[in-house]
């Protein structure tokens, strides 16, 4: 498995207290994938409930995922 390439998940949210627990454990973390070949960056749109909070406590259990800021609540689009 070597030969695998690392993967960058990108998760924008803002204000998904009821969604992003099941979103990273069920989806992100649940997956297969070497997680030492994984990096998963929620980028958050300064979250006014309990979504920061959920999404830091996932942070210190798991080194590949990072919170990070989106202040500007700036769109995403793929």
């Amino acid at each position: 498995m070597s030969n695998l390439i690392e993967i960058s998940v990108v998760i924008p949210c803002r204000n998904e207290e009821k969604f992003i627990g099941q979103c990273l454990l069920e989806s992100v973390i649940a997956n297969d994938y070497p997680k030492d070949k994984l990096e998963v960056l929620v980028v958050d749109g300064m979250s006014e409930d309990g979504t920061r909070r959920i999404v830091e406590s996932y942070e210190k259990r798991y080194p590949f995922l990072k919170l990070l800021d989106n202040p500007k609540f700036t769109k995403f689009f793929v």
